[in-house]
């Protein structure tokens, strides 16, 4: 165990009391089974048990209060700006730790929309707030951070730049020439259309809805429309390149560090289930154990894309994996799947961990073209374009022709094998009588026209044409 900084501060474990003790085991033996490294592991112990020693009380009877002393103590004894942040971030998972105990919620993280709204008229900013609360009503709650933060970020680029351009006033002022303006400065310094046209679709929306509440605004600007972008066909994952993803989840899986090789594990259950079942990365982040039916191979979708539900399959591999991973999951307050420090998995952290499976593989891969993948082998491996349909929850079957893009490979064979069926029903036989019948009447009709004024030049043509004719028919 690593020796603490400012000693003094600290009273030894075995002075403590039995309970607090206890307490002190529980929460190391927590952390380990979260995956933590051992280093954070010493750090968060550390943290303990400073505020075990200043609070010098039962763990029971800490409160949020107690815990705002520690950090005030740890901001006045330790200058290191590095040392702080590491033990303010124990002191957070200390509290985490102890409102589990309590069967207390963990409280969620403030949605702070200032960033994005600094700048903006107060008239703006304030209806920029009652729009995201209209939107937030059709987010699933887990959803709810992640969207407000993108739903505005594309919302204010072109708000932000237009206060800066000119005096906003009322909504009205958001005219087709101010865009226009802005777009031409967006292509110029690199913006890809498909970049802006999400934030003039963000900025139509967000007109829609003031136009609905009886604001007035410019109706030109609702009939801008996007640049063409052409259409773009999901990028899916070779085989191959799917091989050398999977052979680095193995290799962290059959890891000897233990924090590493349950990742591992988790990493190869959720891989599987977004690339033999087709999970969005949202659906993999939200599944609960109770929608899980290992015995009939099949997990039930709560809410998805458009707030349907569904029910998909699972293939041998995927169970096995998630077999693999529950007991290693171990009893945690939270009843998601996948659980990472225990806390359900972030947005981001499977774009995360494929990113770091690519670079030891020296690929580039995105969660969503596992997606794209499963709907590409499936169809390449003959299941029937209804059936990926229904799997991947698709409301229109365009959509799921969009997403499995089929291989040359697949679609020669598949010309091969029909123009084959074709040639063997075109095919014909010569018929010999059928033959000798035209020729006798080409030779008939070279002696007719033998018989009237042709030069001794067309004559002679002809004579050979009759010739070989009856060559033909001999």
């Amino acid at each position: 165990m690593s020796s603490p900084t400012n000693p003094d501060l600290y009273t030894p474990v075995r002075f403590w009391s039995p309970v607090n003790q206890g307490f002190y085991a529980n929460y190391r033996r927590w952390l380990r089974q979260g995956g933590y490294s051992q280093s954070t592991l010493n750090i968060y112990s550390c943290v303990m048990r400073l505020a075990i020693s200043q609070l010098d009380k039962p763990y029971w009877q800490i409160s949020d209060a107690d815990l705002d002393d520690v950090r005030a103590l740890i901001a006045a004894h330790f200058p290191s700006a590095g040392t702080r942040c590491d033990y303010n971030k124990g002191l957070r998972k200390l509290a985490e730790f102890l409102r589990q105990l309590q069967g207390k919620p963990q409280p969620e993280k403030p949605i702070n929309c200032s960033y994005f709204l600094d700048g903006l008229p107060d008239w703006l900013a304030t209806d920029i707030r009652g729009y995201v609360r209209h939107r937030q009503r059709a987010w699933l709650p887990e959803e709810k951070r992640h969207l407000t933060d993108r739903t505005v970020g594309q919302l204010t680029l072109f708000l932000r730049w237009a206060a800066r351009e000119t005096s906003l006033t009322a909504a009205v002022d958001l005219t087709p020439p101010l865009w226009f303006t802005y777009l031409d400065g967006r292509l110029a310094a690199g913006m890809k259309p498909t970049t802006t046209n999400k934030e003039l679709h963000a900025l139509q929306s967000f007109l829609r809805y003031l136009a609905d509440l009886g604001r007035p605004i410019c109706e030109r600007m609702l009939q801008v429309a996007r640049l063409p972008c052409g259409k773009q066909l999901p990028k899916d994952v070779s085989v191959e390149r799917l091989r050398r993803i999977a052979a680095e989840i193995e290799t962290d899986a059959a890891s000897d560090h233990a924090g590493l090789r349950r990742t591992g594990i988790m990493d190869r259950a959720w891989f599987l289930l977004m690339l033999h079942s087709g999970l969005r990365v949202g659906e993999v982040r939200r599944l609960r154990r109770a929608d899980l039916d290992l015995v009939g191979q099949r997990v039930r979708i709560v809410q998805s894309k458009g707030l349907k539900d569904r029910v998909v399959f699972l293939s041998q591999a995927t169970v096995a994996a998630i077999e693999a991973y529950l007991p290693l999951r171990g009893p945690l307050a939270s009843d998601h799947l996948f659980v990472y420090r225990h806390r359900p998995l972030t947005v981001t952290y499977c774009s995360q961990r494929l990113r770091t499976f690519g670079k030891r593989s020296g690929l580039t891969i995105q969660p969503h073209q596992l997606r794209h993948s499963c709907a590409t082998l499936l169809l390449n491996a003959g299941a029937p374009i209804l059936t990926v349909q229904a799997l991947l929850g698709h409301k229109h079957i365009d959509t799921t022709l969009t997403y499995a893009r089929l291989y040359d490979g697949t679609v020669a064979a598949d010309y091969y094998r029909a123009m084959a069926t074709v040639e063997q029903q075109l095919q014909l036989t010569p018929m010999p009588e059928q033959m000798s019948a035209n020729s006798g009447q080409l030779v008939a009709l070279v002696d007719a026209l033998q018989a009237g004024t042709l030069n001794a030049q067309q004559r002679e043509l002809l004579h050979t044409l009759r010739t070989g004719l009856l060559g033909l028919s001999a």
